[in-house]
Parts: structure tokens; C-alpha cells; sequence
């Protein structure tokens, strides 16, 4: 393999504090699985980390020290006094099984398993007293001639270096000696790896040494000088031509077999800790460090690498041009200046040198006619090594191009035009008709100008032979959708990007069309927002602004330096309802009640991966998006397929098939239609022997109720008969009433005359009285006259008493016994009264004034004991009732 990865920059680092990992302590060892995943021997047990989520898994004694990944579900670690195996679960679970045979007598016994080893199918677990073999779930235990000090696999041989008697290699289950170190290394051995010329070890604290046709000497160069001086504890081969070192002091070295250095990577670059415990470069390109303080990775495949400002020395890098081997970076805080050199990895940190007078924010940078021209926030300036010169007084310069004989700059208000010169651009006057902030400006023809104002919008300026606008075509900034619309001259023609749209002019139409929603750049963490082309640096580094730094793309890698395979991963398969979430495996059956499918998987530890699903009976595959989770609702009962799939770069991993069957619920299922089918006959039994038991019920209501009907009829036809009777009763009363009242006045009318007899009457028995007084001649006559006129006077009064006892004796008679001293006027008064004589009738019956009347009737009530309250009528009705 060649060139492996640029030398310039410091590739993608992405850190992780012991916060991120549940302070599981520090991390001593680090493997990989085939798919991606990483797992870690830490403090507190087992870390798992898949490039979303990290996970945990207690089971061994003591501190974890060493980890061995076999596969995706199998791997061994070794810790204080333990190591054992750990198996996956269906649920993506894992689970520990102990296999040291001594968990039970350890009064003797302090052994703690720093490395773990595969030869063919056996395991070496390797503590500083023993190696114990696994080989078909047995162990063979082999001592240490005196204490071993490390273990290191070199090829397909495995070496261990013994404190006292120096190097030995593991041959048919035993240790044959292969070099004595004694009186030569003083210090324990990091690691060993083959370079060009024999064996290479790594001494902790004495730098390299070779070991060569049998000879052992020290390896003098600038990589073992800063090695000895960093103190090695970790060492990693990295591919076929690099290794890497982690040391205790400065970080991280990684050097080709030559010995060069290609990247230090320490804490001013980036890294939590200078303390590098443990290392673990991985197939997919990352290099994993486990530190005193945190975990990082470094991606050494990516195409990008990163100068960010953890020192405070430069800022954010806008701009940045390489004129003489020396690099000019432009910044918020002002221009700085390095030798190209400098920019190689192999330093402790970046040096940059600001340039005087350059304070503030820099735009952009452009060679025109040899000539370094700045575009400041105070104006145009002229750069010449360490020092600039401004030209014209205009302030804020966004843009800089050459056009013709002059050269145009984009201000923060309008254009201004210069003239080419010799010597140092001439300002000659700003454009008329164009104002506003310009912050691009594209020649496409001889006299055609895009300018690009983004509160404003685009415009195409068609200009004279004197730079003035004769045409202008303005596009406002409603016309593109999205936000930093930028616009970009190509051999297809001129087009505007925007952060989701492509728009390309149509030079018939005089318009611009929408095109596709692709992009211009590759995405980078951290790149500024708003729409960038990269700036074209050297033929083999593009450069993209950062926060807080730059980015510089590498454009010579090769291909087989960056194919990868991807691998898609299922991490969690869940089933839920409101309630419960239950855990799944791949062909489980799901329970009814928690019908809803939540399912994550992952493309371990890749960046901006896209996936997409499928149900089989869909057919449709779902949006490309960045999520990696998917949750299917409210399905219904029966067998599933679910595809998966992710894609990065364009490049689609193979598809992930995902089976399950969601079960029938028991009111669907066969026993659930047996119990169905028996409880509709039984229910059809008890219908019809309803029917049969109602059908009594109702004949036998349908009895009742016409007996019922036929006493209600009774009922009714004795009410008629009973109110026919009472009506003509009624009428009867009313005749006999009326009758009542017409003899009684007839009566009355009677005695009126009777009254009137007695007068006349009366008048001659008072005449004969007078003749009386006469001679006594008629005095015998005259005495029978008056004894026959006595005696019908008094037959003759006694009438109507008589008549009206007649008609209402029993009244009188309750009258009377009531109340004895009634005289025969107030009962007949009464009587009057309870016929329903009105006041004048009876007045005239009485033969008396109507006043008296109402006198009578007052001594009458007193008669009666009636209270003022009491109805006289009412009172009388009642008596005669």
C-alpha cells in the first residue's frame, strides 16, 4: 500500500469524555468488531460503541484490562483475577461467562490478564505469570520462566518478553527463547512490529530498537528521540506501512516504516489527554485512543484534514492562497502567514505568524499579475511577504476579480473598478447602478457581469466599453428557494445554488430554471454556514473554512486507500404499545397487544450515513434521511419483511432483511372461532328455548292482557253508565233545583197575596169593631162574623209555613236541631238562600227593603256562628247535604 493518508493537517478527530462512556474509568484496551463495532476494556466492565450510542456490560471480577473481539457476537476479556468469554444474546444483548479456574481459591493467586491472543482456533490469556490456552473449552496453563512484562504478535509469531531472560517466541505450546536483553534494554517493551531491515521494538522509555540477524542495537533517529523523551505506553500497527504510539507525555505519534513522522496529535490539536493508555486501529481507517481523560478516534482515511485554533493563535479561517511556498490564511482576526512546511502533521503545534497591520476581518485573497491582493473589512490591500499596503479609501472588500485591463471589487456598498498597473492597482470609480453589499462577482462574457447581493438579490449587468451598466436583469432573492444563494460559472453555464437547490440560467428564456437539489461541496463537521466553493490551494489541497479554523481537502489519495465496505448493523428491535415496549430478535413473534415496531440500526462509526426502509408488501422504498431509527404503527396481525438499507457517498451497503410476524390475537385464533362456533350454538339453544319460553310468556300476556282489556272495557262501560247516570242525575237536579226555586217563589208570591187578604181582611174586622160600638142590636151577628174572619186569618197564615215545610222539612229539621233558635222567618231565610235567591228576590219575597235584607242575613250568620272567613251559601249547602 502506498501513500496512506495526507501528511498536512490533522484528520477528523472526534472525542468522547469519560461523561459520554458512564465514568467507567479509564480505558487500557480497545478491538473492534468485524461490522465496525467498538468495544473497550475499561475500569468498570465493557464498553460498546457503535458511532450513535454507547453501551455497558458488567459480568467480570475487578478492573477490565483486555479485550479480544472473535466476532459480532463473541469475544474474551481478561481482568484482575478473571477473564472469560462473552456471548451475544438474540436480544443484541451480551452475556459473561467466567473461564478462570481458580475464582474460588485466590488467597495465593494476583494475576491480572493484560493481553489476549488468537492462534488458529486457540486463545492465550496472558497474565504476568502464566499464559492459559483455551483449545475446545479446556485450558493448559503455561508459567512465565520469571515474570513476563508484555505480550506482542508479529506476523503469525507471538512474542513475550520475560523481565529476566530477556525475548522469547511461542512455539508448539512452549516458550523457546529468541533473544537476551540483559545489560542491553532497561526498560519495559511497548510493542514489537517488523520494519524493512528485521525486528523493531519498541522500548517505554528508551526509544527503538532493532533487532537484526541476531543482533540487538538502538535505533538512532528523530522518531526514536521523541519517543524516548514521550515515554511509549501503547503501540498499534497501522496497516502494512505505518505504525503508532501512545505515549505517556506528548500524545500521539504515527510514522511510516522509515521511521518519519506523519501526524502528532497531542492536546494542542485537539486530543483530551497526552496520557495514551491504549490504541486500536480499525479496517475501516480510524485509529481509536483510549486515554488517562477520554476516548478519541481519528478517521486517517478521510480525504480531510483540520487545523482548528485550540491555542488561540489564528481564529477562523475565511480565505487562504499559497503564493512561494509560503501559505497565507486569512481569519477573523486578521492575515497570518506559514511556511507550507510548516503545515505537515509531524509538529507539536501549527506556527502562524500575523502580519502587521492586517488586524481584523479578512474576505478573500487573489494573485493577479503576481500581485497578492487582500479584501479586508478596511478596505483593498497589496501584500508583499510580511507587509500590505492599502489601496483607495473604500472600505470592505467581499470579493476580488480581474476583468480586462482593471480589477473589480464587491464592497459592502456598490463596485469599485481599479486599474491594472505595473505597480499597484489604481483606483480610477465606483460602478453607477449597482449599490448595495456585493459580495460575488462572476465575469461570464467580454461585457456580461453577475453580482450576487444577498438582501437583494442576482443581477446580470451587461456593461459598456467605461464599465457602466447599459443592461441590468435582476433576479430577486425571492426567486431561489432556501438561504446563501451563491452563484457558480461553469462550462454547463451560470447557476445558483442555494442551501437546497440547484437554479441554472436560461439564456433564451432569460430566467432561471430549477435543476435538482444537489450540492456543491463535500460536507465537513463544522464548515461555516452559507454556500462555499473551495478555494483551489496546491494541485494536490483544496481549502474550506471552519469555525474556529480551517479544513484542507486532500485530492491525490487513492481509491483503494478509501473503498470501504459497509456493513449495516441491527442494534435495537423493540415492540410497544402505550405501556410495555418488549424486547425482539429477528423472526420473533410479536404479541398482539403491542402491535407497533420500533427498530434502530446503524452503519458503525460512519459519518453522514443516509438510510431508507421498505415493508415487502409496500413496495416502495421510504425517503433517504439521516435518521437510523423507524417505527411501523398499529400493524396488523400476520408475517412481515422489512428491508433496510443505508448509503454513503452514493455508495449503498447491502440490504438488512428483518422478519417477524405479528401473532393473531386470541379472539382470532383457531381455539378462539372453535370456542366461537361452540358458544353461537349454545347461544343458538338458548334462542330458541327463549323463543319457546317467550312464546309462552306472550300468550300467556297476550291472556292477561285481554282480560286486562276486557276489565278495563268493564270499567270503562260501568264509568259511562255511571257518568250517564250522574249526568242525569245531575239534570235531574238541576229540573228538580229549578222546580224548587219556581214554587218557592210561587210560594212566596202566594203568601204575598195571602198577606194582602189578611189586610183587607183586617181593615174590615177593625170597620166592624167600630160598628160594634153601635147598639148592641148586632153584637151576636157581629161576634160569629169576627170568630169566622179570626179563624181564617189564622188558617190563612199558616200556608206558606206549611208548603215550605213540605219542601223542606228535613232541612229545617237539621236546621232546627243545630241550632234551636232559629224562628220559622231566618229558616225560611235559609231556605231562600240555599235555592239561590238573589238579594232583591228574596227582598221581595220577604216584602222588606233590600238594606233590610242584609241586616237579616248579618243576625242570621251571628244565629249561626258563622266566621267572617265562613261562605253563608257554602255553610247552608253543606247543611242541607
Amino acid at each position: 500500500m502506498g501513500q496512506m493518508f495526507p501528511e498536512k493537517g490533522v484528520p477528523p478527530l472526534e472525542s468522547f469524555t469519560p461523561y459520554h462512556y458512564y465514568n467507567t474509568g479509564k480505558i487500557w484496551s480497545i478491538a473492534s468488531a468485524p461490522n465496525g463495532i467498538v468495544y473497550m476494556a475499561a475500569d468498570r466492565g465493557l464498553l460498546e460503541y457503535d458511532g450513535t450510542n454507547w453501551n455497558h456490560y458488567t459480568g467480570s471480577k475487578g478492573f477490565t484490562r483486555s479485550v479480544k473481539v472473535i466476532n459480532d457476537s463473541l469475544m474474551y476479556t481478561g481482568s484482575d483475577l478473571d477473564f472469560g468469554v462473552w456471548r451475544k444474546t438474540r436480544y443484541r444483548g451480551f452475556e459473561y461467562t467466567s473461564l478462570y479456574p481458580f475464582e474460588e481459591d485466590l488467597q495465593d493467586i494476583n494475576e491480572e490478564f493484560w493481553s489476549i491472543h488468537l492462534l488458529g482456533n486457540d486463545a492465550l490469556f496472558v497474565s504476568s505469570q502464566s499464559i492459559y490456552v483455551y483449545r475446545n473449552e479446556q485450558l493448559l496453563k503455561i508459567a512465565a520462566p520469571s515474570v513476563f512484562m508484555g505480550s506482542y504478535r508479529v506476523d503469525d509469531r507471538l512474542y513475550f518478553f520475560d523481565k529476566e531472560n530477556g525475548i522469547f517466541v511461542f512455539e508448539d505450546f512452549s516458550l523457546k527463547k529468541e533473544l537476551d536483553l540483559f545489560g542491553i534494554l532497561h526498560s519495559e517493551i511497548a510493542g514489537i512490529y517488523r520494519a524493512k531491515d528485521g525486528l523493531m521494538i519498541v522500548a517505554r522509555d528508551e526509544g527503538l530498537f532493532l533487532f537484526k540477524d541476531g543482533n540487538i542495537e538502538p535505533v538512532r533517529n528523530e522518531l526514536s528521540e521523541k519517543l524516548k523523551t514521550a515515554k511509549v505506553f501503547s503501540f498499534e500497527p497501522v496497516g502494512d506501512n505505518h505504525v503508532a504510539f501512545g505515549t505517556v507525555l506528548k500524545g500521539l505519534y504515527i510514522a511510516n516504516l522509515e521511521g518519519e513522522i506523519i501526524h502528532h496529535v497531542n492536546r494542542q490539536k485537539g486530543l483530551p489527554s497526552n496520557t495514551v493508555l491504549s490504541l486500536h486501529y480499525c479496517d475501516a481507517g480510524r485509529i481509536w485512543l483510549g486515554m488517562d481523560y477520554g476516548v478519541s478516534s481519528l478517521d486517517l482515511r478521510s480525504r480531510f484534514t483540520t487545523f482548528y485554533d485550540y491555542r488561540g493563535d489564528f481564529g477562523t479561517g475565511y480565505t487562504a492562497i499559497l503564493k512561494d511556498e509560503i501559505f497565507y490564511l486569512g481569519t477573523n482576526q486578521g492575515l497570518y502567514r506559514s511556511r507550507w512546511g510548516d503545515l505537515n502533521n509531524d509538529q507539536e503545534f501549527f506556527r502562524f505568524e500575523l502580519i502587521p497591520d492586517t488586524e481584523g476581518q479578512v474576505w478573500t485573497l487573489e494573485l493577479i499579475n503576481e500581485k497578492l491582493l487582500m479584501g479586508h473589512d478596511k478596505g483593498l490591500f497589496v501584500v508583499e511577504e510580511n507587509n500590505v499596503e492599502k489601496i483607495g479609501h473604500q472600505e470592505g472588500v467581499w470579493t476580488i476579480i480581474p476583468y480586462k485591463d482593471y480589477i473589480l471589487t464587491g464592497n459592502y456598498n456598490g463596485i469599485s473598478i481599479f486599474q491594472k498597473s505595473d505597480g499597484k492597482p489604481v483606483f480610477l470609480k465606483k460602478m453607477d447602478l449597482i449599490y448595495g453589499s456585493c459580495n460575488q462577482l462572476i465575469a461570464e462574457e467580454e461585457n456580461i457581469l453577475w453580482v450576487n447581493i444577498p438582501t437583494f438579490g442576482v443581477i446580470r449587468a451587461v456593461l459598456d466599453e467605461t464599465l457602466n451598466p447599459v443592461e441590468r436583469l435582476i433576479f430577486p432573492k425571492e426567486v431561489f428557494e432556501g438561504k446563501d444563494a451563491f452563484v457558480l460559472k461553469n462550462d454547463s453555464g451560470v447557476h445558483v445554488f442555494t442551501d437546497q437547490f440547484r437554479y441554472t440560467f436560461d439564456s433564451e428564456q432569460k430566467e432561471f430554471i430549477l435543476k435538482d437539489e444537489s450540492r456543491i461541496y463535500p460536507q465537513i463537521d463544522g464548515q461555516l454556514a452559507g454556500v462555499y466553493l473551495p478555494v483551489a490551494l496546491h494541485p494536490d489541497y483544496d481549502f474550506f473554512p471552519v469555525y474556529n479554523g480551517f479544513a484542507l481537502r486532500y485530492l491525490v489519495m487513492e481509491e483503494n486507500d478509501r473503498a470501504e465496505n459497509y456493513t449495516l448493523t441491527l442494534r435495537k428491535f423493540e415492540a410497544f404499545n402505550n405501556h410495555e415496549r418488549v424486547l425482539l430478535y429477528p423472526g420473533s413473534k410479536v404479541p398482539s397487544r403491542v402491535n407497533n415496531i420500533f427498530i434502530e440500526t446503524v452503519v458503525p462509526n460512519q459519518h453522514h450515513v443516509e438510510y431508507q426502509f421498505k415493508l415487502q408488501d409496500s413496495g416502495e422504498w421510504s425517503e433517504w434521511g439521516e435518521s437510523n431509527s423507524f417505527e411501523l404503527l398499529s400493524l396488523r396481525h400476520g408475517a412481515y419483511k422489512l428491508l433496510i438499507r443505508a448509503r454513503i457517498d452514493e455508495q449503498v451497503a447491502d440490504e438488512q432483511e428483518i422478519n417477524f410476524r405479528i401473532v393473531v390475537p386470541w379472539y382470532l385464533s383457531w381455539y378462539a372461532y372453535l370456542f366461537y362456533a361452540g358458544l353461537f350454538a349454545g347461544l343458538m339453544y338458548v334462542l330458541f328455548y327463549w323463543q319457546e319460553v317467550s312464546l309462552k310468556k306472550q300468550k300467556k300476556k297476550m291472556l292477561l292482557r285481554e282480560q286486562k282489556s276486557l276489565r278495563k272495557q268493564t270499567e270503562k262501560h260501568k264509568h259511562e253508565i255511571m257518568l250517564l247516570e250522574r249526568k242525569r242525575m245531575q239534570a235531574e237536579y238541576d229540573q228538580l233545583k229549578q222546580q224548587l226555586k219556581t214554587k218557592t217563589i210561587e210560594l212566596a208570591n202566594k203568601a204575598k197575596d195571602n198577606e194582602e187578604k189578611n189586610r183587607l181582611l183586617l181593615s174590615l174586622k177593625e170597620k166592624c169593631e167600630k160598628a160594634q160600638q153601635n147598639p148592641v142590636l148586632f153584637e151576636r151577628k157581629w161576634g160569629e162574623m169576627q170568630r169566622i174572619l179570626d179563624s181564617y186569618l189564622k188558617n190563612e197564615d199558616k200556608t206558606f209555613e206549611i208548603q215550605m215545610d213540605e219542601l223542606h222539612q228535613e232541612f229545617f229539621a237539621k236546621l232546627k236541631e243545630k241550632f234551636p233558635d232559629l224562628s220559622s222567618n231566618d229558616l225560611r231565610l235559609c231556605a231562600y238562600l240555599r235555592i239561590g235567591l238573589n238579594t232583591k228576590e228574596i227582598a221581595e219575597m220577604l216584602n222588606i227593603q233590600p238594606s233590610s235584607f242584609y241586616i237579616s242575613r248579618s243576625r242570621l250568620r251571628k244565629k249561626l256562628k258563622l266566621k267572617p272567613e265562613e261562605d253563608l251559601y257554602n255553610f247552608l249547602t253543606r247543611a242541607g247535604g
